[in-house]
């Protein structure tokens, strides 16, 4: 394998899923300076990886031929709306705008389901979007949710809220949400699968290759926890607290991306990455019967408050890295480029094997 290819890939990945936050993050800043409705900006934020990664691959995979272009299309088109939407909430009163978002994002998903499913199994093999491995993905999605819900309840023991958590769980509404979450999963899926596809499919392969299986996992993680910068400054807490609040999702992304890396190794399906991390962000509204996602923005955050989470977090999330399991180079996920000529390769084979009838004289 070329590796200039993907050094290629990798710059182009870069510029575009870092620098995109870097722009949009200063109209955050404007906005937030004046007091504007930043929520779409902190929806769109999370489209900006899985662009990179689809841009890199349209514009210097040896394997066009294979690329689901349509799926990446209409992902692009979404990505480009989102932003267009965003920045014109900076202008335009009113929450119609984050109206309209979360209907392009509804339509968007749907849009994408077609795509796959009407995608030949080859080319969503060949860039990392046909799942596998069902039975021990299941079975890692509900290990996530019993971890999940022993980091809620030991956090709720130790914050002395416990009462209040089992109060929350008493209610039916709760279970209500709890069951409209899982099925608005199906609707809303984009935007999680616009970070794990850039992060997990993208560029834990190629940082795993490039500096061993668990240095690359944790410059991933330091790398996720920056990507976030713009809004820990601006939407999730304040400039005043922003250094704080980045450190705490430094740490953050570095232990669940332990986690998450490991059940992608684990499977070689993105799906799963895209599960858990729609879980991650929706299971603490439950959880906190916060159903309105008011409390993810604007709170306080203290250096306290990082320790302690740094240390259920690691007790949580970090135990993958002591397994042979995930130190061993052979268990590497292939690279995007790598997966590619894999299946060109399968699909080269089928062809050869393919007999065809020759005319016979009577």
């Amino acid at each position: 394998m070329d590796t200039r290819i993907e050094n290629k890939q990798l710059r182009i990945f870069l510029t575009i899923a870092f620098g995109l936050p870097v722009i949009m993050g200063l109209f955050m800043w404007y906005g937030y300076s004046n007091d504007k409705d930043l929520n779409l900006f902190s929806l769109t934020h999370m489209y900006y990886p899985a662009a990179g990664a689809m841009i890199a691959l349209l514009t210097s995979s040896q394997h066009k031929k294979l690329i689901p272009k349509a799926f990446f299309l209409i992902y692009l088109i979404q990505t480009v709306v989102m932003m267009a939407l965003s920045l014109s909430g900076l202008f335009i009163a009113g929450d119609s705008l984050v109206t309209i978002g979360n209907l392009v994002m509804i339509v968007g998903t749907i849009a994408l389901w077609i795509a796959f499913f009407v995608t030949k199994k080859n080319r969503r093999t060949a860039f990392g979007l046909q799942g596998k491995n069902w039975k021990l993905t299941f079975g890692l999605i509900l290990l996530f949710v019993a971890l999940y819900t022993l980091l809620m309840t030991s956090s709720a023991v130790l914050g002395g809220t416990f009462p209040a958590l089992v109060e929350n769980f008493s209610q039916a509404q709760t279970w209500l949400m709890l069951f409209m979450t899982l099925v608005n999963y199906f609707l809303v899926f984009t935007p999680y699968l616009g970070e794990e596809y850039g992060w997990r499919y993208f560029l834990q392969p190629i940082l795993q290759k490039k500096f061993g299986m668990i240095k690359g996992v944790l410059l991933l993680g330091i790398g996720w926890g920056l990507w976030h910068l713009p809004l820990n400054f601006f939407f999730y807490t304040s400039p005043a607290d922003g250094l704080i609040s980045v450190t705490n999702q430094i740490v953050v992304c570095i232990t669940m991306g332990i986690f998450i890396g490991f059940v992608y190794m684990k499977t070689d399906n993105i799906w799963v990455a895209v599960v858990i991390h729609f879980l991650n962000n929706n299971l603490s509204l439950i959880f906190s019967g916060d159903f309105t996602g008011e409390s993810m923005s604007g709170y306080s955050i203290g250096w306290s408050d990082v320790a302690s989470m740094a240390i259920m977090l690691t007790i949580i999330y970090v135990w993958p890295t002591l397994t042979k399991f995930f130190r061993n180079r052979r268990n590497l996920n292939p690279t995007p480029e790598e997966r590619a000529a894999e299946a060109d390769l399968e699909s080269a084979g089928e062809q050869e094997n393919t007999v065809v009838p020759q005319p016979t004289a009577h």
